[in-house]
This record gives structure tokens, C-alpha cells and sequence, in this order.
């Protein structure tokens, strides 16, 4: 995961994410069934843009590319499911990729690392095997920052088998390169040393 910098939210959801949120609650309270939705398909789109757009069109979690090899989804970082009342709040909304989403699916964890969290830097809690494209837990990190890293890991299918050969990948493509460009290539927290 990288450092991301939120911007600020768009009108659409500042206008309106108080009202959706006490719809979707009520909806619940009639139905625990209830399904979220988003509430019109342009501020559901522009809400989209914006994330896309804080992330360079990456995943939040992985940044793997969006729109190219995933669709881009809208992640709430703590499930809607289980915290209902942050469905609308800005703040826990994240671009992420299917394989990310598919993997953590309604779960949670405090210990889970959120990429636009202050003081949050790769380095604190991480470190890249290059030669395998793995991730693992920084040795430097207090115990706790050790299991957060390695329960995002865990959460989102950082290393995966798939996961780890794209980066090795784009490790090999960048390492070749004279003067290259991080923001040309994906997985960049592995790319920056």
C-alpha cells in the first residue's frame, strides 16, 4: 500500500450522504436484509472519479492498475455490512481492485492498515522481497505494526501467488529502465527503495 492523500470529498456526498445514510439505516431497520445502494448513478460516478483520481487509478490496497486488468470498485474500508452508519462517510471509501475486494469481502479488522491514515508510510510497516515479490513485515516494526502488516496481507490477498510474480515483473521491467518514472508503473510502494 501507498500513501494516499484524500482530497476533499465531492458535493453530491457531502450533500447528500447524511440523508442516504438514515435511508439506509431505516431500510435496515424494516429489512437487516437490506441491500446498499448507491444513491444515483452520476454522484456515484464522480465519487468514483474522485477516488481514482487520489490513487493515479490504482487500487488503494494493492496498486494494481484499475479500468485495465479490474474493474474499479468502490471499497468501504469498514464493511457497510457491519458499520452501516460509515456506508456514505468519505473517509472509509477507497478505489480498489476485484481481487482485493473479493478477498477481504465484509471483513475487518482494527488492526487493518488504512493507506490514507497519518503517519502511515510503507517503510514503517513493510518490507519487498524483490527476488520472490513478496511482502512481509518489516523486522524494524514494534510486534503490533508487525500483525497489522501482516493482517492487511492476510485481508486483502497481498501475496498471492499472481500478486507476487506481477510485481517480480515490474520489479525486472523497472530496474532496467535509465531514468524511469515510478508513476509509469504499478505496485510503486515495491518499486520505491
Amino acid at each position: 500500500m501507498r500513501k494516499i492523500e484524500r482530497p476533499n470529498p465531492p458535493a453530491c456526498l457531502r450533500a447528500n450522504g447524511l440523508t442516504w445514510t438514515e435511508q439506509y439505516l431505516r431500510r435496515r431497520e424494516l429489512n437487516p436484509n437490506a441491500r446498499f445502494t448507491w444513491r444515483g448513478r452520476k454522484c456515484y460516478s464522480f465519487i468514483r472519479d474522485v477516488l481514482l483520481g487520489m490513487t493515479g487509478d490504482r487500487c488503494a490496497f494493492c496498486d494494481g492498475p484499475l479500468l485495465v486488468e479490474s474493474r474499479a470498485t468502490i471499497e468501504h474500508f469498514k464493511p457497510k455490512g457491519i458499520y452501516p452508519t460509515l456506508a456514505y462517510n468519505w473517509e472509509n471509501l477507497f478505489p480498489c481492485c476485484d481481487l482485493c475486494q473479493s478477498n477481504k469481502l465484509e471483513t475487518f479488522d482494527e488492526l487493518l492498515l488504512k493507506p490514507d491514515l497519518v503517519g502511515y508510510a510503507f517503510a514503517i510497516y513493510f518490507v519487498a522481497n524483490y527476488r520472490t515479490g513478496e511482502l512481509e513485515p518489516s523486522p524494524a516494526a514494534s510486534e503490533v505494526d508487525q500483525t497489522r502488516a501482516m493482517r492487511t496481507i492476510e485481508l486483502y490477498g497481498l501475496n498471492s501467488a499472481r500478486r507476487k510474480a506481477a510485481r517480480k515483473r515490474e520489479w525486472e521491467h523497472f530496474k532496467i529502465q535509465e531514468e524511469p518514472n515510478i508513476d509509469d508503473f504499478h505496485y510503486r510502494f515495491f518499486l520505491e527503495i
